[in-house]
């Protein structure tokens, strides 16, 4: 499964790359406005998201490794087209096939695991996360140096190499492997509903997706550009501030599943330490703009948010231990969907809200105000809010009546 990882690791890369590590590049090389500049970000979420519930139900039937080679085609193919794309409209179309391209790679690698791993999967999943968090980190200062040195188009030709070299190292491999026989199942929307009949299951919903919804577009949407416009950093440093959230997210996913099990497998310390720090970032981000404090230690906050980000590795195993088997599949792909459909909307709200405020030419740069920022973090400290009360609420599952 290491072509398959570092598959995962591409779509993590080119995900976080585009729009948040160019986000001026891509405005000036296409004459593209703030909100169609975000979009491209969340044209790869939504389709990502929506694909998510579909993909799980394909994976029970025909086994992660046949989806992921199918998917690969779509997420070459989509890289590919984005470095030839003239214009808007491609662009555009390019982002979606690496969004449903990618759809698979997540969940089709956390099968395969779980079919060969038995026991220990929790560090073995934390493994597969920081290696894909990975491709976040490169997608920050490494990519951003590459384009300053090289150009925007050469480095996004470089991506569609990675891309389809890799994926062929998979379908090389993927040929010596022993591979299920198709299974026949049924595909209901019913079956999602019934997940809503957990209570804990509400709140997980409500906790990791729309707390994953607001970093990742801290990572891969505004927060670059905040850090560029408001407190004056470099395009350079940014990145690199940027490179150092991704590590952290990745190392920390790791560090929690090794903290969870020295604590007999208990999670909820976690959760309620993530609970807290999302909401005092996001209450303070507004205030310390509000009083026009641009001091870079501003970074600090976004580095703190990062630190509490990465908790699938202890969500996934909650959500096996407090769902039936037949449930499990779904569950974990609904919980995906969610993320990524979050991240999607917020980069959809913040293009919206940063177009609404007219901004100011600086070169080949357009800077927005300090108003506009303060009222995009005010508006995902609602966001914080639902995080903290559902974080706060989640229970171990020892501790549920079964």
């Amino acid at each position: 499964m290491v072509s398959g990882a570092l598959l995962y690791f591409c779509a993590n890369l080119f995900r976080a790359a585009i729009p948040g590590a160019v986000f001026d590049e891509l405005q000036y090389h296409w004459s593209l406005s703030a909100g169609e500049v975000a979009s491209l970000g969340t044209a790869f979420m939504y389709v990502y998201a929506v694909a998510q519930l579909i993909v799980g139900v394909l994976i029970d039937r025909y086994g992660g490794v046949r989806v992921m080679a199918v998917g690969g085609m779509f997420f070459v193919a989509g890289s590919v087209l984005f470095a030839l794309a003239p214009g808007y409209g491609l662009l555009l179309a390019a982002r979606l096939l690496c969004g449903l391209g990618a759809s698979g790679l997540y969940l089709g690698v956390i099968t395969e695991i779980l079919r060969y791993f038995k026991k220990n999967y929790t560090i073995i999943i934390s493994i597969i996360v920081m290696t894909g968090y990975v491709g976040a980190i490169v997608a920050n200062a490494p990519f951003a140096s590459g384009v300053s040195n090289f150009g925007l188009l050469p480095m996004l030709w470089v991506l569609a190499g990675m891309v389809t070299i890799f994926y062929l190292c998979f379908i090389g491999n993927s040929m010596q492997m022993n591979i299920p026989a198709v299974r026949r199942k049924e595909f209901r929307l019913s079956q999602f509903a019934e997940l809503f009949k957990k209570r804990q299951n509400i709140y997980v919903f409500g906790f990791l997706p729309v707390n994953w919804g607001l970093f990742y577009s801290l990572q891969t949407v505004v927060g670059k550009k905040f850090l560029e416009d408001y407190c004056g950093m470099s395009t350079g440093y940014a990145a690199l501030i940027f490179s150092l959230t991704g590590a952290v997210s990745a190392a920390s996913g790791f560090v929690y599943a090794w903290c969870s099990l020295q604590l007999n497998n208990r999670r909820c310390p976690f959760f309620k330490l993530t609970s807290y720090v999302s909401l005092l970032v996001f209450l303070l981000l507004p205030v310390l703009i509000y009083f026009d404090v641009r001091s870079p230690l501003l970074a600090v906050l976004f580095i703190m948010l990062a630190g509490v980000s990465s908790l699938s590795s202890l969500i996934i195993p909650l959500l096996k231990e407090i769902n039936s088997k037949e449930n499990t599949g779904s569950v974990i792909a609904f919980q995906n969907f969610l993320s990524y459909a979050l991240v999607g909307v917020s980069g959809n709200i913040i293009g919206w809200i940063m177009d609404r405020f007219e901004p100011v030419q600086c070169g080949s740069r357009l800077i927005y105000s300090p108003n506009a920022y303060m009222t995009v973090f005010g508006v995902m400290s609602i966001g914080a809010l639902i995080v903290f009360y559902c974080g706060m609420s989640l229970r171990e599952s020892n501790d549920l009546p079964h």
